[in-house]
């Protein structure tokens, strides 16, 4: 086995080797450019994701909040609306303070009395104070209550108006029936009612008594009152003029006096008065 010569020569003479592999290098990482002056990054997701309550995030996504600026502008809007005109509603039926802070607020005046309700002519006064009173315990304003009193009124005064003609009607058919009844003896029995009326101050009770008895029961009370007059002053021996009946009636008064002997006497003594009192009653008994 030889031996290469280590000499200066041959060491100076011989092929360079190959030099080693230098390790490879890490270009440098450079630092991130810094943001324009007062520039925001942009969010990774949506604004609101990061809230716990799901309710919550649907309510935004529903309402299609981008950002929480839209949110702040929103609430701030519903403010302005509202204003300084937000009135609490009552916590439930029961919550009297509740009801009167609204009613106050809704225009019901501070006293019952200063809704100043009309009342009709000839209408009690009684029920429009009552109604007033009813109507702020109710809590209606001065406009509601009014325009309630106005109706009412209305249809108040239209059903006493049909009312009326209806009785009108009822009692010129009853009239006509008491007509009927008492032929040729109406005017006198007429003037027979009129005689009581004036006697016994009957003329403010009249419209009670035809609304209770009606028109008909009227007519024959009044003249069986004026006939009991008359019969006192024919037997006091005074005027009998008004002395009026129906046919029926006057029948009846004929056999009577036919059988009352005093009667009898003076007509057959040619008494002016009897002669003129049977002679009535036959007039009207046999009236055709």
């Amino acid at each position: 086995m030889s031996t290469a010569a280590v000499t200066a020569s041959a060491t100076l003479t011989a092929a360079a080797a190959p030099a080693a592999a230098a390790p490879p290098t890490t270009p440098p990482v450079e630092p991130p450019s810094p943001s324009p002056q007062g520039a925001t990054p942009e969010p990774s997701g949506k604004w609101y994701e990061q809230f716990e309550d799901a309710d919550l995030r649907g309510y935004i996504e529903n309402k299609a909040w981008q950002t929480p600026k839209e949110l702040a502008e929103g609430y701030r809007n519903l403010e302005k609306l509202l204003g300084a005109n937000r009135l609490p509603m009552p916590k439930d039926e029961a919550d009297k303070e509740g009801w009167e802070r609204v009613y106050n607020n809704l225009g019901r005046p501070n006293k019952a009395d200063d809704y100043k309700l009309p009342v009709p002519e000839g209408s009690d006064p009684a029920f429009a104070q009552g109604a007033q009173a009813m109507f702020h315990e109710l809590g209606l304003n001065t406009r509601q209550a009014q325009a309630l009193a106005e109706w009412f009124n209305g249809e108040s005064q239209q059903a006493a108006a049909a009312q009326a003609q209806a009785q009108e009607a009822r009692a010129a058919q009853e009239l006509g029936g008491v007509k009927s009844e008492w032929g040729a003896a109406w005017e006198e029995n007429v003037a027979l009612g009129q005689r009581a009326v004036r006697e016994f101050g009957l003329a403010p009770h009249l419209d009670k008594l035809e609304s209770a008895i009606g028109a008909a029961e009227l007519m024959k009370l009044a003249a069986r009152i004026g006939r009991g007059l008359t019969e006192h002053t024919f037997e006091s021996g005074k005027d009998t003029q008004g002395f009026g009946m129906t046919p029926t009636a006057a029948q009846a008064r004929i056999t009577a006096l036919k059988s009352d002997r005093e009667f009898i006497a003076k007509y057959l003594g040619g008494d002016a008065a009897a002669k003129g009192e049977m002679d009535r009653l036959h007039r009207l008994a046999f009236a055709e």
